[in-house]
């Protein structure tokens, strides 16, 4: 039950990630809104990454950030994004589908250079730093699509730029 409420969930939000990554590939990607914040290639690589975090959460009791990597890197072109992100996914749904409730339900510790930050059950683990940590970042990069002039897709409903529309209705539109 848990593991396929999580996957509902996970494939709800992927299916808004990819119309948010694909209006992205009109962007600039070195576009910036601030100077320290990610341009806007690096910040939608982010986006198109965060579902490959899955087996951080499966290969252990928990995760130390103080070891992680430098970050998303910076594409050379818009299409890698997508590329990355389709990957990106299929390794989330190989991970996820292969849990089952118990698993889920083990405690699992997030971590800061070893010193204990927080610890859940790994589901809500992975419900707030995959799921609702792709969320925070897609609508990051929601922003910076509007500030470029980029139309923001309809997501949960209309946006300023596009309607929703039934999916038969998108057809041929």
């Amino acid at each position: 039950m848990i593991q396929s409420l999580l996957r509902q969930q996970l494939d709800a939000e992927l299916a808004c990630a990819r119309e948010v990554l694909v209006a992205a590939q009109q962007a600039p990607l070195g576009w910036k809104p601030h100077e320290v914040s990610f341009p806007l290639g690096r910040l939608a690589m982010h986006v198109a990454t965060i579902p490959s975090w899955m087996p951080a959460f499966t290969r252990g009791d928990g995760y130390d950030m103080g070891a992680g990597g430098p970050g998303p890197r910076m594409p050379a072109t818009a299409a890698e994004i997508l590329e990355a992100y389709d990957d990106a996914v299929v390794r989330a749904h190989a991970v996820l589908d292969t849990l089952d409730d118990r698993a889920l339900a083990e405690p699992w510790t997030l971590l800061r250079d070893g010193t204990p930050i927080a610890t859940m059950p790994r589901a809500e683990a992975v419900s707030r730093y995959v799921v609702r940590h792709l969320v925070h970042h897609r609508g990051q990069l929601t922003v910076y699509l509007r500030l470029c002039g980029i139309p923001v897709p309809a997501l949960y409903g209309d946006s300023a730029d596009r309607r929703m529309l039934p999916p038969e209705a998108e057809v041929g539109a």
